[in-house]
């Protein structure tokens, strides 16, 4: 995300890795509770009541209706994040095929890209 460059995060990208820390913690929280069970030994936390604090926390993050604060652009499919971005990224490629120019010919300026369009600029000498 280009920590250390000064780059902000948008809120898309924040609740990504969010979510993404609140799974690795999640895991990190069934080995310990694999470990505690084969060494039988008992912490002030439980790892039980980790656990439940974890998908308290996933839940929390999961019903923040992302969708409603960024807009209906912001869909991502919370079980995969990242195939979902993957996936629009491809449609918007698609979309981008589609509609190409004659070869020699400038782009038309006449109207300007959607706000669900990428557009990718190309400069040669």
């Amino acid at each position: 995300l280009g920590e250390g460059l000064g780059a902000k995060e948008t809120p898309q990208q924040r609740f990504q890795r969010l979510q993404h820390e609140v799974q690795e913690l999640l895991r990190d929280v069934e080995q310990i509770q694999s470990s505690v069970k084969e060494s039988g030994a008992e912490e002030e936390l439980t790892p039980m009541a980790l656990a439940r604090q974890v998908e308290v926390l996933k839940q929390q993050l999961l019903s923040s209706h992302l969708e409603k604060v960024l807009g209906p652009g912001a869909a991502v499919d919370f079980a995969d994040p990242e195939g979902a971005l993957a996936k629009r990224l491809l449609q918007q490629l698609e979309v981008a095929k589609c509609s190409k120019v004659t070869p020699g010919k400038g782009p038309a300026r006449a109207a300007p890209p959607a706000g669900d369009a990428v557009t990718f600029e190309l400069y040669w000498r």
